[in-house]
């Protein structure tokens, strides 16, 4: 038997896991063990290695973080994740990460657009939004906000209005439970329109990347 097969995942594992996929997302900077992340402009697009509580294992996730709303911790926003192909969540081995890297990487880039280049424009960050809110099962409030304050951050004014108006109709189809945190589609519409301002969202922006000691790495920029 392979000696990696069924072998749990270690400190020493972690780090070639880690630089392995550094070498093929050298974009990305790690901000913490088997977690890192790209700057592009006002977000933060992650790659997160999720390990489990038999450590056998991880789970590729990407996910956006939004810096221009104020947060403790730096989200799984939008989260997406690699999946098999009959749809299910994937998970890697070390037998498997050892054999197969190569294979699983083009798949998580065939399946999650804003990993096959460092650069991101905001069309195909917005397509991001939508698949997420399209496929999920919860209540992606926070998706359809990012959607609005990524328009708005371009200058498209028209477009984020548009945005709203679509948020808040996916909103009020959602039972009250899942509305109660926002009061409903005009309380989201309100939180929202009280973060439109260029400039609030500009410093907001930096004093959350100084929080996450992220203020020096590269910006490969949001293209509008």
């Amino acid at each position: 038997m392979h000696p990696l097969i069924n072998k749990k995942i270690e400190t020493k594992d972690k780090r070639r896991i880690a630089k392995d996929w550094l070498s093929v997302f050298n974009g990305f900077y790690p901000y913490k063990p088997m977690h890192f992340v790209r700057r592009n402009g006002p977000f933060l697009c992650g790659i997160l290695l999720e390990r489990h509580s038999g450590n056998l294992d991880y789970e590729p996730t990407f996910h956006v973080h939004n810096l221009m709303v104020d947060f403790p911790v730096v989200s799984l926003g939008s989260a997406t994740y690699l999946l098999n192909p009959k749809g299910v969540k994937d998970r890697i081995t070390l037998y498997q990460h050892s054999e197969c890297f190569n294979r699983y990487v083009e798949r998580f880039k065939e399946q999650t657009p804003l990993l096959q280049e460092n650069k991101v424009n905001c069309k195909n960050l917005i397509s991001h939004f939508q698949k997420v809110i399209d496929t999920s099962l919860s209540y992606p409030a926070d998706s359809l906000k990012d959607w609005v304050l990524a328009l708005f951050w371009c200058g498209e004014m028209e477009e984020a209005e548009k945005a709203i108006a679509y948020g808040k109709k996916i909103i009020s189809q959602w039972p009250e439970g899942a509305k109660s945190r926002f009061n409903g589609e005009d309380g989201w519409e309100q939180q929202i329109r009280r973060l439109m301002n260029k400039g609030m969202l500009q410093d907001t922006v930096e004093k959350e990347l100084a929080k996450f000691k992220l203020s020096n790495i590269v910006d490969y920029t949001l293209q509008c």
